[in-house]
C-alpha cells in the first residue's frame, strides 16, 4: 500500500477513535464535527474527504466503541469457566454506569435515547451491536446448561443496558447503586435452574 494511502486510512482511524470516545462521553448531539476534528488534530474541511455524514462516522465509531469493548471483555475472562466469566462481564458492563474505563463503554445505554434519532443504517448499526452482545451471553448461558439459552442471553443483555441507562439518570448515588445491585441479582435469578 502507498504511503499515502496507508496515512489517509490512519487518519481515518484516528477521527473514528476520537468520534467514538467523544461520542460516548458527551453525547451524539453535543458533538460536533468540528469538535471532532479539532480533537484529532485535524482541521474541519477535511471531515467530508473521510466521511459522506455525520451518520456514518456515528455507524462507523459505534462499531469501533463495540469492537474495543468487545476485546477487552475477551481478554477480561480468558481462560475462565463459563460461570466466573458471565459474572465478570456482568461486573464490568455494570461498572461503565460509574464512567470506569470509558475505552468500552457500551453505545448502547450511552446513546441510546440519542441513537432512536438517527437514519436506519445508524440505528442497524446500533442493534448489531446489541445482537453481538446476545450472542456473547449466549455462548455463556449454552456453557451453563441454561434452557433457553438464547433467551436468557436477551434478557441478561437488555437488564443490563437498562440498569445502566438508569443508574446514569439517578441524582442519588444510592439509588444507582441500587439498581445495579438489583441487576446483578435478576441475573443471578435468570441463571437458576428450573424447578
Amino acid at each position: 500500500m502507498k504511503r499515502s494511502k496507508i496515512d489517509t486510512a490512519d487518519t481515518r482511524r484516528r477521527i473514528v477513535s476520537t468520534a467514538s470516545r467523544l461520542f460516548l462521553e458527551n453525547g451524539l448531539a453535543e458533538t460536533g464535527i468540528a469538535h471532532i476534528m479539532a480533537a484529532a488534530g485535524l482541521t474541519q474541511g477535511g471531515f467530508y474527504r473521510h466521511f459522506d455524514s455525520k451518520d456514518q462516522l456515528i455507524a462507523e465509531a459505534n462499531i469501533a466503541a463495540n469492537d474495543e469493548m468487545f476485546d477487552y471483555y475477551a481478554q477480561a475472562v480468558a481462560g475462565m469457566a463459563p460461570r466466573q466469566a458471565l459474572d465478570t462481564v456482568v461486573g464490568l458492563y455494570l461498572r461503565q454506569s460509574h464512567g470506569e474505563g470509558p475505552e468500552w463503554l457500551c453505545p448502547l445505554p450511552n446513546l441510546g435515547s440519542e441513537l432512536r434519532n438517527t437514519d436506519r443504517k445508524v440505528r442497524s448499526v446500533a442493534m448489531d451491536g446489541y445482537q453481538r452482545l446476545v450472542a456473547f451471553f449466549t455462548t455463556l448461558t449454552t456453557a451453563l446448561g441454561a434452557a433457553e439459552p438464547h433467551g436468557v442471553a436477551d434478557a441478561i443483555v437488555s437488564t443490563m443496558v437498562g440498569a445502566v441507562m438508569l443508574s446514569r439518570l439517578a441524582v442519588d448515588p444510592a439509588i444507582a447503586q441500587t439498581i445495579l445491585d438489583s441487576t446483578e441479582l435478576a441475573v443471578n435469578a435468570l441463571l437458576q435452574p428450573e424447578r
